[in-house]
């Protein structure tokens, strides 16, 4: 780990690195602290974007359910992994003994969307005046 955050913390499946998430817009505590990018996408960049697949620890279930991402440029997204239980056991970790102590990104998600002002930035409570003639596209 380079940046001693304790929370947000995703294992590099192939290699078993730790390092923080990458930068959410709106999420607290997201990526580095100091605002730096999230190690565990460093890391992978820095190992010649060998091994794409990282998993975030605090959303493991016993049912075998996490959050894992492929940082892949084909994927670059959430990724199911059915042999999640034998990778974490390669690592010694038992998702049995295991329970979710964080918000998966879908719920960090959501609470951002519930939480955004979204007045600001759809005008709202104005009147709005719609042009047109001359040098207007029609808004």
């Amino acid at each position: 780990q380079r940046c001693g955050r304790q929370n947000n913390l995703w294992l590099n499946l192939s290699d078993g690195f730790i390092g923080c998430g990458r930068k959410q817009y709106g999420v607290l505590e997201s990526g580095c602290e100091g605002e730096r990018e999230g190690a565990a996408i460093e890391h992978y960049k820095d190992s010649g974007s060998k091994y794409p697949l990282a998993v975030k620890l605090g959303t493991i279930t016993a049912q075998g359910v996490a959050d894992v991402y492929s940082y892949a440029a084909d994927e670059n997204d959430l990724v199911e992994d059915p042999q999640l239980a034998q990778h974490l056991a390669h690592f010694g970790i038992n998702i049995m003994a295991l329970e979710k102590t964080e918000k998966s990104l879908a719920e960090l998600n959501v609470q951002f969307n519930l939480n955004y002002e979204w007045g600001k930035v759809c005008e709202d409570g104005k009147q709005l005046v719609p042009l047109s003639g001359g040098g207007m596209v029609g808004l």
